[in-house]
Order: C-alpha cells, then sequence, then structure tokens
C-alpha cells in the first residue's frame, strides 16, 4: 500500500447504516412485544427485523472506501476497484436532501478522464463527516 502514499482518510461506506437501524428497530418490537395485547405478531416483526439487519450487515459490511494520495480504493462486493489520482478529471457532488431534516447531504461523484463516472457511497453535510468532506474538497 506504500506506492499510494500516505493514507489520507479510510472508513466503512454508508450502507452498514441500514442494517444497525433494522436490528435496532428489531430489538425495539421485541422489546415493546412485551407491553401490547398482540405480542406474537409484534414480536414476528421484530424477528423478521432482525433478520433483514444481519443479512443486510453481513453481505453489504465489506464496503470500505480508502483514500491514498494517489490513489482511491473503494471495496464493494469484496472487490478493490483502484482508482488513480491522475485519472481522475473533476469531482462534483449530487445533493439529497431528505424531507424531514433541513440539512442536505452530499455525495461526491467522481469524474473520470474517460467519461465514466464514479458514485461514493458516502455522504457528508454541515455536521457529520467534516474530515471526508475536507478530504474530498482538497484532493483534486
Amino acid at each position: 500500500m506504500n506506492d499510494f502514499g500516505e493514507l489520507l482518510y479510510e472508513s466503512k461506506t454508508d450502507s452498514n447504516g441500514n442494517s444497525y437501524v433494522f436490528i435496532i428497530m428489531g430489538i425495539a418490537l421485541i422489546v415493546g412485544s412485551n407491553f401490547i395485547y398482540a405480542k406474537t405478531m409484534v414480536m414476528i416483526f421484530g424477528i423478521v427485523f432482525i433478520l433483514i439487519g444481519l443479512y443486510l450487515f453481513i453481505f453489504k459490511r465489506n464496503e470500505r472506501i480508502s483514500i491514498f494520495e494517489h490513489a482511491i480504493i473503494l471495496t464493494i462486493k469484496g472487490q478493490e476497484l483502484l482508482i488513480d489520482k491522475e485519472k481522475i478529471n473533476k469531482i462534483t457532488y449530487e445533493e439529497i436532501k431528505v424531507r424531514s431534516s433541513p440539512v442536505v447531504n452530499y455525495y461526491p461523484v467522481l469524474m473520470l478522464k474517460n467519461e465514466n463516472k464514479v458514485l461514493i457511497n458516502k455522504a457528508f453535510n454541515s455536521v457529520v463527516n467534516k474530515d471526508f468532506e475536507r478530504v474530498m474538497k482538497s484532493y483534486v
């Protein structure tokens, strides 16, 4: 990995967040089922939510991003995608606003010199992932 220079940023992508939410909701449903009349139905929903969360966590957990001085490595579904810094023409940002939140999220899109686009599934905004934002904005 020393061929790529110094490691600037390394993290998992945003796809793991959904698995944690499903697992927590499943546990909450199972615990909450003790306080309502239809215990069995809510408990089944809780178990289904936990199973969905575990499925997402097991099969999506290996998606990572590593940003080095001279390359970006995306690990998607067990395969590494190496993008040299020289092949990146510019970095644009997709703006996504959630209805219930006043904060706008930005996802970086790498515009390569061969006219291909690579979306990085890691959001940043004015509240979260400030290190990622700083690295991406100073990269090219």
